[in-house]
């Protein structure tokens, strides 16, 4: 399973922080901080917390876990990155339609 309870909450929010970006045009302008805090978010910040996560829920009343059982964990350091670059695209195009 790629995703998990909390991964499903984080795409929700996402997408809501679309709407309300769309709706009430908070983002007036591109600039690099926004890149660089969507770059440390969906790079880091929520693929370490999506894993810890699944890793507490996982081992959770498993007497033995094994390294390999939560190997499928990594995964989602790459759907995330995946997720942030069209997250990247979907703001630019908001943006673009904002700016004319």
């Amino acid at each position: 399973m790629l995703f998990g309870t909390f991964d499903y909450i984080i795409l929700v929010l996402i997408f809501l922080i679309n709407i309300v970006v769309w709706k009430f045009k908070i983002i007036k302008k591109r600039n690099w901080i926004l890149y660089l805090v969507a770059f440390l978010f969906f790079g880091f910040v929520i693929p370490l917390l999506s894993v810890d996560f699944e890793i507490e829920k996982a081992t959770k009343d498993q007497p033995i876990v094994d390294n390999f059982t939560l190997l499928y964990t990594y995964f989602r350091f790459p759907v995330w990155w995946f997720i942030g670059i069209i997250e990247i695209f979907i703001l630019r195009n908001l943006l673009s339609k904002i700016k004319s």
